[in-house]
């Protein structure tokens, strides 16, 4: 299981990753919407492990 500190990092990383395909796609688009759905789900992973403790 990844630590809190990696979530983040990656969780900013998704996060600027999204909005790049965001504005090259569209909000609409496949892609943006897989991106957007990645980044949900490591983000309710972080939830998780912060609420744990």
């Amino acid at each position: 299981m990844k630590s809190r500190k990696e979530l983040q990092e990656e969780i900013i990383f998704l996060k600027r990753k999204l909005i790049q395909i965001g504005y090259e796609k569209g909000l609409n688009h496949v892609s943006t919407i897989q991106a957007s759905q990645k980044l949900d789900g490591l983000i309710n992973k972080y939830m998780k492990l912060t609420q744990r403790k």
